[in-house]
């Protein structure tokens, strides 16, 4: 039996091995493939319309840097929908959302501040903003990321290219605060490393994505038409995306996307986060 055992541990060190050079491969060629591409802000041959959602529970301390970096996205105002909901909060998370809006008049973009009270967490915020949203794609921010000014350009430019196959397109995340102290510095390079290594490897051998949680796009009719999210998963983003896959359709790595987003060290330790 412990033969049998220091066997099967051996050949799953191997197998673990194995698939890390795999992973580590496809990153090589996919940034030796993109790495010399100048990458060019041309108009997009349509604008679909985006309803770009901001789930929030408490995010007071964060809420205004997120509400103004998607304010300034490089996106026709006229094509965009925000909708921000404080949900289930008990600080000013609505009304610090609200007052940065107020300095944004010449935008006139369609935003909405929502004070929620149901349930569901994250998953039935994003099912309550499905029955109102007017975009061919639904977009989704974090409360505490901060989406770079052409963030959404990029995820749109890349599920144009085949909307078809392509049901949702994701991109990067780095860490918001990473020069706080020692951990946030390390978290964001665990993080870069990660995302440039594993998400561009999986993408360029096998063309598997995955949704992150924030800084995507999906498409509005499809998440109709599966029934939207399903409320109490522990991972919605996760499950969502077996769905799609398992459709036979593609989620599309946007690699010029990115958006900054807190470390959990802010939960963890409160006091160290607003030093």
């Amino acid at each position: 039996m412990s033969e049998a055992l220091q066997i099967l541990t051996l050949i799953s060190i191997w197998l673990s091995l194995l698939m890390s050079l795999v992973t580590l491969s496809g990153a090589v060629f996919f940034w030796l493939k993109h790495s010399k591409l100048l990458v060019k802000i041309t108009p997009l041959k349509r604008y679909p319309k985006v309803t770009l959602v901001v789930p929030a529970h408490n995010e007071e301390l964060v809420i205004s840097k997120t509400t103004q970096a998607i304010l300034n996205l490089n996106y026709p105002a006229d094509k965009l929908q925000i909708l921000i909901y404080a949900d289930n909060c008990t600080d000013d998370t609505a009304k610090i959302a609200r007052e940065i809006i107020k300095q944004y008049p010449e935008r006139k973009i369609n935003v909405q501040v929502i004070e929620r009270t149901g349930s569901g967490g994250k998953a039935g915020v994003l099912n309550d903003a499905l029955k109102i949203a007017q975009g061919e794609y639904l977009g989704v921010y974090d409360a505490d990321a901060m989406p770079e000014e052409n963030a959404l350009y990029f995820l749109i430019k890349k599920i144009l290219e085949n909307p078809v196959r392509y049901k949702a397109a994701f991109g990067r995340n780095k860490t918001r605060n990473a020069r706080q102290n020692f951990l946030t510095k390390c978290i964001n390079q665990e993080i870069v490393v990660t995302q440039r290594i594993q998400h561009c490897g999986i993408w360029q051998l096998f063309k598997i994505g995955r949704i992150p949680g924030t800084n995507f796009i999906i498409n509005t009719d499809y998440v109709r038409s599966i029934g939207g999210w399903r409320n109490g998963a522990l991972t919605e983003d996760t499950d969502i995306s077996f769905k799609i896959m398992g459709s036979g359709s593609l989620i599309a790595l946007a690699y010029n996307s990115e958006a900054r987003t807190r470390t959990l060290k802010r939960l963890l330790f409160p006091a160290l986060a607003l030093g």
